[in-house]
């Protein structure tokens, strides 16, 4: 199957795919990629992973191993012609942009169009850049790099906030239970959450987690004074 280009581009570390890769060479790729198989990592991880590689084709939406992704698993010679095939597929604005001598912030305005903002955007050109670093014939500006975790500013300092009045009321609460003044993209995916007593299926599950921390980084974006590595900002982005 073709990739998703519907959904955002994958943001977890790229060294996680190639790693998850290689364990499946001695006997095969699973039928399906789901929590159970990734119990080594993190809710928050399995969830990223899952949607990338629904985002690349390489599992359905029920979470099914593609042939492409077996391909890849069996053919590990091939393995970057056929990553960088994936790529082509996946990112032509971005391979397009890569024979030119093009700027991080235009990568970063290709990769806004993918729907990816702030800092997960930066994880998704470090995964793009790896990835295209190891299939090897892909083209990449001498100037791209993987963004800084913040712009740097005009180097004044941030002026201290002023002390909050101890005896300023609590934010007001609307009827449906949701905190006032939050980002309207936020609040509106926190009412989809099941109210006390009732449930929702895997899949509704599943695209809650994948759209939270995309909305999350669009309405709450990082805004600290610490400089992270661009490459290893946090720790999981070789």
């Amino acid at each position: 199957m073709p990739p998703n280009r519907e959904l955002p581009p994958p943001y977890f570390a790229f060294k996680t795919l190639t790693n998850t890769i290689t364990k499946m060479e001695e006997v095969g790729p699973p039928n399906r990629i789901d929590r159970y198989f990734l119990s080594g990592m993190s809710g928050a991880g399995q969830t990223q992973f899952i949607a990338g590689l629904k985002s690349l084709g390489l599992i359905d939406e029920n979470t099914a191993v593609q042939p492409p992704f077996v391909e890849i698993v069996s053919k590990p010679g091939q393995r970057p012609a056929l990553i960088g095939q994936l790529l082509h597929e996946r990112y032509p604005e971005a391979v397009e942009l890569g024979k030119t001598n093009a700027t991080t912030g235009e990568l970063l305005e290709v990769f806004q169009q993918y729907g990816v903002q702030g800092d997960t955007a930066r994880k998704a050109i470090a995964f793009y850049l790896k990835a295209a670093e190891y299939a090897g014939d892909i083209p990449l500006s001498p100037n791209f790099k993987t963004p800084s975790a913040r712009p740097s500013g005009n180097g004044s300092k941030r002026r201290p906030k002023k002390a909050q009045n101890q005896d300023a009321p609590a934010t007001p609460i609307v009827n449906d239970g949701i905190p006032s003044g939050l980002h309207p993209a936020l609040a509106g995916l926190l009412k989809t959450i099941p109210k006390e007593g009732q449930t929702w299926t895997q899949l509704e599950y599943e695209r809650f987690n994948a759209a939270f921390e995309p909305v999350l980084a669009i309405a709450a974006p990082v805004s600290d004074e610490q400089t992270s590595d661009p490459d290893n900002g946090d720790g999981d982005l070789d």
